[in-house]
């Protein structure tokens, strides 16, 4: 990371400027064809500025890759919902498959994304399934433990089988999910997570 204050409104609106710009010129060229003089006469601003905010264009491209995701998953389920079984499980996909579909665009399918990009999704779906268990606090510490790794499961699971499916896109996202559901949901009834509906049906 750079030496402003990443809290700092200022700072937060150039950064904004600078990802916009960098987005815009992804779909135009290759990654590896970008240069920071490329992002920065395209955001107007000063070449020192990049590096005030990032390092080089390999963080730039992992903290843009990770924001639209957190975004992405913020729309799909907003932050305080307490989701559950189907639903919760349903939009967690359609999360990972939007961003896959926007990443696979803007890279031009000829980059993968890095280990720590991965890792950064997966950790935001673990901590979204995490914060639908409101009963798993007040369990004992070895029953937390054992759904921390289910939810574990879960997230790498979600994340892997989109991915696999992001290869080719055989059929509609919507569709995949469908598909996949009830295997996911075999796992989801180990944490619990069925709405009442669904527990008596």
């Amino acid at each position: 990371m750079g030496l402003v204050n990443p809290n700092d409104p200022r700072a937060k609106r150039t950064r904004k400027y600078i990802q916009k710009a960098f987005t815009d010129l992804l779909v135009e060229m290759d990654f590896e064809n970008l240069s920071i003089q490329d992002i920065m006469d395209r955001a107007e601003l000063n070449r020192a500025t990049f590096y005030n905010h990032y390092q080089d264009k390999y963080e730039l491209l992992e903290l843009t890759m990770t924001s639209a995701f957190t975004e992405i998953l913020s729309t799909q389920i907003p932050p305080g919902t307490q989701m559950q079984g189907t639903e919760l499980l349903r939009n967690l996909m359609l999360a990972v498959c939007e961003w896959q579909i926007e990443t696979t665009k803007l890279l031009n399918a000829r980059r993968t994304l890095s280990r720590a990009m991965e890792d950064n999704a997966k950790q935001q779906l673990y901590n979204v399934i995490i914060s639908c268990m409101a009963h798993v606090k007040d369990l004992p510490a070895e029953e937390q433990r054992r759904m921390e790794w289910v939810a574990t499961m879960i997230s790498w699971s979600i994340y892997g089988v989109v991915v696999k499916w992001s290869q080719r896109q055989e059929e509609p996202a919507e569709q995949f999910i469908e598909h996949v559901l009830p295997f996911l949901m075999s796992n989801l009834r180990t944490l619990n997570l069925q709405g009442s509906q669904e527990e008596s049906g």
